[in-house]
């Protein structure tokens, strides 16, 4: 019994040491793409705005066909979606929250293991917390591989998510 109470006092620091990464994580993802973000944002509504003006004046000039308004609000809720998308792995959720929970579950079902369950019941243990911890990690991965893109770039400009002048 003692090599798979080991295995699981090793899962159950590995949970540990995942969980404290990933406030480190979020701290690191916020330094590097926040003021990214509040640019590309601050450029989205500028241009929702410009927009909102351009159709407003040809309303008032020319006869317009509700299938063209339809069109253009649909290219720009496409372009507005496809920029949150970049930022959408970095949030809090994705990057601390869920990740937490997964390696605080795993680290819940191995101190079940340790101290509840028999010789005979520990392998039951073993699934979830592979689950929990693997989950956990893809939150996590999908989190520093967005970092390490933010950091290789120089700057999110908008022509990489679609905002030039001329589409709208």
């Amino acid at each position: 019994m003692e090599p798979q109470l080991e295995v699981l006092k090793i899962l159950a620091n590995l949970a540990i040491f995942l969980m404290s990464i990933t406030i480190g994580t979020y701290s690191i993802a916020v330094s590097f793409l926040g003021p990214k973000f509040s640019r590309a944002a601050n450029a989205i509504t500028k241009e929702k705005k410009k927009l909102e003006e351009e159709l407003k004046q040809r309303i008032a000039t020319e006869p317009v066909k509700l299938e063209d308004l339809e069109n253009k609000i649909d290219e720009f809720r496409k372009k507005e979606k496809r920029m949150r998308s970049r930022f959408g792995p970095l949030s809090l959720v994705n990057t601390v929250l869920l990740p937490s929970i997964f390696f605080a579950s795993s680290l819940v079902y191995s101190l079940v293991g340790i101290y509840l369950f028999t010789e005979s019941d520990l392998w039951l243990t073993y699934g979830p917390i592979f689950a929990f911890e693997v989950t956990g990690m893809v939150f996590l991965g999908r989190a520093l591989l967005m970092i390490q893109r933010a950091a290789r770039e120089t700057a999110i400009t908008l022509e990489e998510i679609g905002l030039r002048s001329g589409e709208i």
